[in-house]
């Protein structure tokens, strides 16, 4: 887990950053990975990533992506600086380069890949859909399961020497708020090229 696009000599106090493997919230089975920050950089950044092995050396993949998060986000709420939800913008990508944050422009920690900015996607990852979800009542309300795909095949990354790819997932926020949630369930497919 990590973060990026926040100061680099943030205040934890105020910008909230955590993340854990956790039971699920109340009325949902199982376990996953609890997230939150607040954003107070107007542009906040928090993502999972995970090196697999196995593949064919240095050769192109297509990738696709499916992601069950857990959110209470409902459509009709207001924000700080923009909407909790439909400016929570969920991504997902690969890089044959592991993804990192490092000190960048403005003192701020910055990703050593191409993931965009906000709902603009980059060439390592792509928009898949934001945090609303459609039955949720109360933002401080019951956690309720969206599932979010890709387009089949919408990204191509190429692998190292060795087989290997550093896959990555996200939320790229323009809300200025906390933003909690929950990944259930992360699935990648990736298919040989050529």
């Amino acid at each position: 887990m990590g973060f990026a696009d926040l100061p680099v000599d943030y205040d934890q106090s105020i910008y909230e950053l955590d993340s854990e493997h956790s039971a699920l919230p109340d009325r949902l089975e199982g376990s996953g990975i609890y997230v939150q920050g607040h954003n107070r950089s107007d542009d906040l950044f928090m993502y999972l990533k995970r090196q697999v092995d196995g593949l064919q050396p240095s050769a192109t993949y297509a990738v696709s992506a499916s992601i069950d998060l857990a959110t209470n986000v409902p459509l009709d709420v207001y924000g700080i600086g923009g909407h909790p939800g439909l400016s929570v913008y969920v991504k997902a990508g690969g890089s044959t380069e592991e993804p990192t944050a490092s000190i960048g422009s403005n003192n701020h920690l910055r990703m050593n890949i191409d993931k965009g900015n906000q709902s603009r996607s980059g060439s390592a990852m792509r928009v898949i859909g934001d945090v609303v979800h459609p039955d949720a009542i109360d933002i401080g309300g019951e956690y309720r399961i969206k599932t979010l795909a890709s387009e089949p095949q919408f990204l191509s990354v190429e692998t190292d020497s060795d087989g290997r790819v550093w896959l990555i997932v996200g939320t790229d926020s323009g809300f200025e708020g906390l933003t909690r949630l929950y990944y259930d369930r992360i699935s990648f497919t990736l298919t040989l090229s050529g």
